[in-house]
């Protein structure tokens, strides 16, 4: 079952809440006899640019994605302890970069998720909701481990301007043991086809070199440039993206090619590695 980028591959019945076993957890931790060998662990990352990048370096990394692979499922208790032994075998200050399905989070998806202030969970008769709130919690005593027991990495939290995720309580509570701080980028003035404001909570004090303003000025170029590369791709007779469809009521829905946007440009990964550089070398 796969509704929107939140998926699982067991029925709802065996789905694996972390929390109720979070002794039994530390226990798994505290005997664990693996290897520290990692420099960077990309959690939810279907591309694994970072870990192409991190490998380009000469260091060790991994990426942990239901899309890449079945066992990679946080919903289940092989799939957690997978991505439990990634996280322990990252070394002293490498680095976890995070991107939590947020698709049943975002403002597009408002009429399925029904998210607002008074009710954080939102609808939680539908699946998928369910699914997207588990795959959090999930998420979130996976950062408390790590809290516990690899305190000296840097993890980054990306999720969309738009998402709701990082009001959830859980994630809020999360974060302040962390003492995860907020910087806001702009995937198009890195590259992307689309703009995308973004949300970066990290403690990792050198990520301020990839914030990014969408000013009037930097607006402007970017559209300029999408405009050409729209020009060029209808002269090459290549068919051009679809990411949003506006109706006639004015509301957005997702096109064909908007999970293209959640792939990150390589020059935002690629920035991120030499802030993740100037902080531990």
């Amino acid at each position: 079952m796969r509704p929107l980028d939140a998926s699982t591959t067991v029925s709802e019945s065996d789905w694996f809440h972390a929390g109720q076993y979070f002794e039994l957890l530390k226990k798994h931790c505290q005997k664990w006899t693996g290897q520290q060998r990692f420099s960077c662990v990309d959690v939810f990352s279907h591309s694994r640019r970072f870990e192409t990048q991190f490998k380009k370096g000469g260091l060790e990394a991994a990426s942990y994605d239901i899309q890449n692979n079945p066992e990679h499922d946080i919903t289940t208790c092989y799939g957690f302890l997978v991505l439990l032994d990634m996280g322990l075998g990252l070394l002293d200050a490498g680095l976890m970069p995070c991107a939590p399905p947020c698709s049943l989070y975002v403002g597009i998806s408002q009429s399925v998720h029904r998210r607002f202030a008074w009710n954080l969970l939102g609808d939680t008769s539908r699946q998928c909701v369910r699914l997207s709130n588990l795959i959090l919690a999930n998420f979130v005593v996976f950062l408390l481990l790590m809290k516990t027991f690899r305190p000296n990495v840097f993890i980054i939290v990306e999720q969309p301007v738009s998402s709701w995720l990082f009001k959830q309580k859980n994630f809020v509570d999360v974060a302040k043991k962390w003492s995860l701080c907020r910087h806001l980028t702009n995937m198009g003035l890195f590259g992307g086809d689309l703009l995308k404001p973004t949300h970066l909570m990290s403690n990792l004090p050198t990520l301020t070199s990839v914030e990014r303003r969408a000013t009037k000025s930097a607006k402007a170029k970017f559209d300029s440039r999408i405009s050409r590369k729209k020009q060029r791709a209808i002269e090459k007779g290549q068919r051009v993206k679809v990411y949003y469809v506006r109706s006639a009521s004015g509301k957005f829905s997702g096109g064909p090619d908007l999970s293209l946007s959640a792939v990150y440009p390589h020059a935002f990964i690629l920035g991120v590695y030499k802030a993740w550089q100037r902080q531990v070398l």
